[in-house]
């Protein structure tokens, strides 16, 4: 099994060449279903770095507080912007110009993450300990969830039906308190 740093880049790669043929398509793709694409890909891949990822960052480095911080932070806004694009139509105006912040938001996201966060797991963590947060990883993010597990994802539409203030800056616990699911 590949460890944690590994797959975390890998699923970025993937994920920057769907915004790539997204940024790319021709008129007459279906660019809403790449997004959806990346959707699929991207909100578990955020969940399971903010459940078990960057907790483990902070607890290795304190002085990574703030970027693990930013990094949730990013996390929240893309999906927000993603899941108001996924609302829309593939036509509607203002679609393409939509892509491209969230293309760039993630690519500043991803830079910073693999330049700044990363690194601190493969300096201070032993392989052994890499590859088995790469199993969890590769289990949170294959989609392969429990029925009864309720995703981020699921509490942020919650919050959004019950009109929560800050919800797009909250985690996934904070969500599941602020609905009523804790």
């Amino acid at each position: 099994m590949p460890d944690i740093v590994e797959i975390i880049k890998e699923q970025h790669r993937q994920v920057d060449d769907l915004l790539t043929r997204a940024e790319e398509a021709e008129e007459g793709t279906d660019r809403a279903a790449i997004m959806q694409e990346v959707a699929r890909m991207l909100l578990p891949h955020s969940e399971a770095e903010e459940a078990f990822v960057y907790p483990r960052i902070r607890d290795l480095a304190g002085e990574a507080g703030d970027e693990v911080k930013d990094g949730t932070a990013e996390h929240h806004q893309v999906e927000e912007m993603l899941t108001n694009l996924l609302r829309g139509d593939g036509d509607d105006p203002g679609y393409d110009g939509t892509i491209a912040a969230i293309a760039g938001e993630l690519r500043h996201h991803v830079r910073e993450e693999e330049e700044d966060l990363l690194p601190l797991l493969s300096e201070r963590l032993d392989a052994a300990e890499r590859e088995e947060m790469g199993r969890r990883f590769a289990e949170a993010t294959s989609g392969d969830l429990p029925d009864h597990a309720t995703t981020r994802r699921e509490l942020y539409r919650m919050a959004q039906d019950q009109d929560v203030h800050g919800r797009s800056r909250m985690n996934k616990q904070e969500l599941a308190q602020a609905v009523g699911e804790s």
